[in-house]
């Protein structure tokens, strides 16, 4: 009976993963980004994808061991993932560059993986204090003084397209048909 209970728990927290809202792709709002992408790749186990994630990381990530947070074999990955001068903003002459810290996290199920986003940090040595405000037409870093810096929405772009590059580069090694070895080592 208590077997029948746990997996009838794990089969609501596994729907629920994957019941949640999605997106085709990840936008940034005011909030971070706060909806899931979630792709699917059919006829690929989840131990390919995990591989296929994992094998992006050995590739892509400068220190892979040590930038995961949690590994649950063919289950579940997570990343913190530094991207250092991610964007930068012009103002009266003076260029500001911001690095980012995102936790990248992995969901695999057989035949799709659930990309989850988030901001950790956004920081910068020599750039003003600021706050991330905004929403679908807006969007923008706003000083100590309470004014809007430049070219913010360039920015938002840039970040976009980081975090959607994620997507496209697990992506590419998905369909690089990787393999699981048969000794069921990664």
């Amino acid at each position: 009976m208590k077997t029948f209970t746990l997996s009838l728990i794990f089969s609501f927290i596994f729907l629920g993963t994957y019941a949640q809202k999605t997106a085709e792709k990840f936008t940034l709002s005011s909030a971070g980004f706060e909806d899931s992408v979630i792709r699917e790749y059919p006829g690929k186990s989840a131990a390919e994808l995990y591989l296929a994630a994992k094998m992006w990381a050995e590739f892509t990530l400068d220190n892979p061991e040590t930038a995961v947070s949690r590994d649950i074999k063919n289950d579940y990955l997570e990343y913190q993932v530094f991207v250092p001068s991610a964007f930068t903003i012009k103002d009266n002459g003076n260029s500001y560059t911001w690095d980012a810290m995102f936790d990248l996290a992995f969901r695999f199920k057989d035949g799709k993986i659930r990309y989850d986003v988030e901001i950790v940090e956004i920081s910068s040595p020599n750039a003003p204090a600021f706050a991330i405000v905004g929403g679908p037409k807006q969007w923008a870093f706003y000083s100590l003084n309470n004014k809007p810096l430049p070219l913010t929405s360039e920015a938002r772009k840039t970040m976009e397209d980081i975090v959607n590059d994620f997507i496209r580069g697990v992506s590419s090694f998905v369909n690089r048909d990787a393999k699981v070895p048969e000794n069921g080592k990664n």
